[in-house]
């Protein structure tokens, strides 16, 4: 089954979620006063832990760091593991 996401904007973070349940997969937000984007995913073990974050980058602009995040839920959308 394949997940939709969409992206939203909260303060001075965008949040990439998925649409069907809300849960939050991916952010992008500027690191403190740079202007310098840092892009991360979770991982969805909700542990609570960095081990939940996966961080994939820091970007020169917004567009690549959101571009960065939605490759990496692309790839898993298209990987299908079954137990």
């Amino acid at each position: 089954m394949n997940q939709t996401f969409e992206w939203r904007e909260r303060g001075h973070k965008w949040y990439y979620f998925n649409t069907d349940t809300g849960k939050i997969a991916g952010t992008v937000n500027k690191q403190a006063l740079d202007e310098i984007w840092i892009a991360l995913v979770y991982t969805g073990q909700y542990t609570f832990t960095l081990d939940d974050e996966r961080h994939l980058g820091q970007y020169i602009d917004m567009y690549f760091a959101k571009d960065a995040v939605q490759y990496f839920w692309d790839i898993q959308n298209r990987t299908l593991i079954e137990e």
